[in-house]
């Protein structure tokens, strides 16, 4: 009996060590992290540009939708892809969880017809079910409306190729509109390139130097698109809608069509903006660089107006008036979202505006629910913004509203989370005299719950996404789109919190390397714009940029924070304020052990760059080494380049410097704009710029470094996108992050011959 026992034993440990070896050689055959894994990830809908919707149920409740997108560097392009399950596939899995296989998509398909995305965009299902509608991004980066049909498994264009198509709405194949590109106004622009001179006055330098280019980063251009043309198709016949024979424009993409196909409503500029209203319906603080004006409309082009909502009846062009007041927007309270309709067509939901006022006294605006038949207005949530010195008490930046199901007793109002950067649902319902009152609040999208059943992304920081069933008895994952990432070194990850000097809580990402040993001093990268805890951003946040978990597989730990909570955005001490915040992380990190104060990079992002900067040319903390990609700097060179147009607002640098570069005002640029202090500057710096309109905009930097023969390098990505979407154009920026920051803090060249050259340039920037 002994005897048999020790053989069985020893048969257990021998099998216990051969399994314990084996999985111990397949944790070290694992891959480290690299930028092409990054790339290669497939995220749900469009988690950074929020174009693009995760999970819907068709509005019968019989099938759900599910959107992702990935990097195909093979062929150098997006990837999307729309898969259609059936409803009740899901609930039969879940009733018999663990018993049957993954439920199987009735339809997928997949789009990849430009080299940038997302190729789907702004997709919804049509009202009875049968399909879903979307705006599909083609060669020439122009889109085209396309009907997905789910009963016949086919795709149909709904506009023809010549028609660039900006926005539109849907009903069934049967109903809906569209907006197209004003031809005319990019004609207009071609004439006067052939003519002998072109004017300029009230023109930005972008738009006269780069007409063509829409861009989308940080600087604002007028393309040659401008103007909407507006499309109507109802009971299958298809119109140009026009009043007096004069087609009708529209400046806005944001279009709501009524639930009978009649009318539409949207924004139009004011024609004529009462004086009252810049003291109606004010900022919300007194040095707001956005207030509502009497001075002249751009009628022409829409932009730099007062606007407010409409209602336009698609059947004769008439246009009503929905609130006799402007827009939030205008006037500097920030709202996402665009207007819907009730079921029944009897109510319209406005997710930002001011509402006239009752006893002509100053308002705020809100989020408003308009009744047609009475022309009464009501307001469910009143909007709070920013202070002269933070935020009002209970702020929250709201993304969007919309009737839940589309009853006109409930509203659902979608918000930011500040803390983890999750989307967060407040439900409201009308209470007896018209009043709303919240009902409840969740994290559980209402466009991916049908009944008991919950269709939701489960990720987190740490936890690659996968798409999950849930009911009241269990929830099991139905589908991993990433299964590749099993094979792969993810590295640590953990949430870093700690109290600035304020006494402020704050929080981050910290990524180690998986080979992380405590008591050694590592490199440090600090990475700045935003750290969202409920969503796995291998980057640490954009794909611009940023690549932490690609940095620590090589040996460098990353602190992926944002801007700090306590500094508002286009206040007087904002860069310094930030600059601040970072410095004191970043030598806390050194003083736990952690970081080598010798080594220490920073990246700055967009709206993070004058952040950046600011650390470089006024910060005590010990740069090794920095970059900045497509940003604002606060400098001469930037303020000039936009002068203002019709509506003047006054630029943000006059709030952030506190004062206007010239006269006496200039000595206060002398000593707070970066642009004027270069030669503090004692750091590397890479300069990125995304295409000729960003180079130009962030010139200053590297001119200015380069004559003063400090080491700077620039590069000019080949793309106009802000957030990078183009898997070779992502190559460039993540990987060119990874190699700069790991020859200055760890001595390191990839040996790659291709990249030969980078480094010799490099070299010699090391001699300085």
């Amino acid at each position: 009996m002994y005897t048999r026992q020790r053989k069985v034993l020893t048969v257990f440990v021998f099998g216990f060590l051969c399994l314990n070896g084996a999985v111990s050689t397949a944790q070290q055959a694992k891959k480290p992290f690299t930028v092409s894994d990054d790339i290669g990830l497939a995220e749900f809908g469009d988690p950074f540009m929020w174009q693009a919707k995760a999970v819907r149920f068709s509005p019968d409740g019989n099938y759900f939708a599910v959107d992702t997108e990935r990097g195909r560097l093979d062929v150098n392009r997006p990837e999307d892809s729309l898969r259609f399950y059936r409803t009740k596939d899901a609930k039969t899995f879940l009733d018999h969880s663990g018993e049957l296989p993954f439920p199987s998509p009735v339809w997928t398909f997949s789009l990849s017809t430009d080299r940038e995305g997302p190729i789907i965009k702004e997709w919804r299902w049509l009202a009875d079910s049968s399909g879903v509608a979307f705006l599909q991004r083609m060669r020439d980066g122009h889109h085209r409306l396309v009907l997905a049909d789910i009963r016949r498994q086919k795709i149909e264009s709904l506009t023809s190729a010549t028609e660039i198509i900006k926005g539109f709405d849907v009903r069934d194949r049967q109903h809906y509109v569209y907006l197209v590109a004003d031809e005319i106004e990019g004609r207009k622009w071609q004439a006067e390139r052939q003519g002998a001179a072109v004017v300029g006055t009230g023109r930005s330098l972008m738009e006269l130097l780069f007409p063509d280019v829409a861009v989308t980063g940080v600087v604002s251009v007028s393309s040659s698109y401008r103007n909407l043309r507006l499309y109507v198709v109802a009971a299958g016949k298809r119109f140009e809608l026009k009043k007096d024979g004069v087609p009708f424009i529209l400046f806005s993409q944001d279009v709501a069509l009524s639930p009978d196909g009649r009318s539409l409503v949207t924004t139009l500029p004011v024609s004529d903006v009462p004086s009252s209203w810049d003291t109606l319906y004010p900022p919300p603080f007194a040095s707001s660089r956005f207030r509502i004006g009497s001075t002249p409309q751009d009628l022409h082009s829409g932009a730099n107006s007062a606007h407010q909502y409409v209602r336009i009846d698609l059947q004769t062009g008439s246009v009503q008036s929905l609130t006799d007041a402007p827009i939030s927007t205008d006037a500097g309270w920030w709202a996402g979202g665009s207007p819907s309709w009730s079921n029944d067509g009897q109510e319209v939901l406005l997710p930002n505006t001011f509402l006239s006022s009752k006893d002509n006294a100053p308002s705020r605006p809100c989020v408003a629910v308009v009744d047609l038949p009475s022309n009464g207005h009501s307001c469910v949530e009143l909007l709070k913004g920013q202070t002269e010195t933070g935020f009002e008490e209970g702020y929250h930046a709201i993304m969007g509203a919309r009737f839940a199901g589309g009853d006109k007793r409930r509203v659902i109002v979608t918000y930011l989370n500040h803390k983890d950067r999750s989307l967060e649902n407040v439900e409201y319902r009308r209470a007896l005299g018209g009043t709303w009152l919240v009902a409840g609040e969740s994290k559980v999208d209402p466009e991916g719950q049908h009944d008991d059943l919950e269709i939701v992304v489960k990720q987190s920081f740490d936890d690659p996404p996968v798409l999950v069933a849930k009911n009241k008895q269990t929830s099991q994952v139905i589908w991993d789109p990433n299964p590749q990432l099993k094979n792969i070194d993810l590295g640590q990850a953990s949430v870093y919190t700690w109290r600035d000097k304020d006494g402020l809580e704050r929080r981050a990402g910290l990524y180690k390397p998986s080979n992380y040993r405590a008591g050694v001093r590592y490199p440090l990268v600090i990475q700045t714009h935003g750290f969202e805890e409920s969503n796995f951003f291998p980057s640490g946040a954009y794909p611009t940029a940023f690549a932490a978990r690609e940095l620590a597989a090589a040996g460098i730990v990353v602190l992926q924070v944002g801007a700090v909570a306590a500094c508002r955005e286009m206040a007087l001490d904002e860069g310094r304020c930030n600059a601040s915040g970072y410095e004191f992380v970043a030598n806390q990190l050194v003083s736990q052990g952690l970081a080598d104060p010798e080594r220490i990079g920073i990246i700055g992002f967009s709206r993070t760059c004058f952040d950046v900067m600011e650390m470089l040319t006024t910060g005590s903390l010990h740069l090794k080494a920095a970059s900045i990609t497509d940003g604002v700097m606060e400098t001469y060179f930037q303020y000039l380049m936009q002068p203002g147009t019709a509506r003047e607002r006054t630029p943000e640098s006059d709030s952030v410097i506190g004062a206007k570069p010239f006269g006496e005002g200039l000595k206060q640029w002398l000593k707070r704009s970066p642009g004027f202090n270069l030669d503090k500057v004692a750091a590397p710096i890479l300069v990125v710029g995304e295409g000729p309109v960003s180079l130009l905009f962030i010139w200053e930097a590297y001119a200015g470094l380069r004559l003063l023969h400090k080491p700077v390098d620039l590069i000019m990505l080949n793309t106009d996108e802000h957030v990078l979407t183009n898997p070779a154009v992502r190559m460039a920026s993540q990987g060119g992050s990874v190699d700069w920051f790991r020859f200055w803090l760890q001595d390191y060249e990839d040996p790659d011959p291709a990249k030969a050259e980078q480094y010799k340039r490099w070299r010699e920037l090391k001699k300085m």
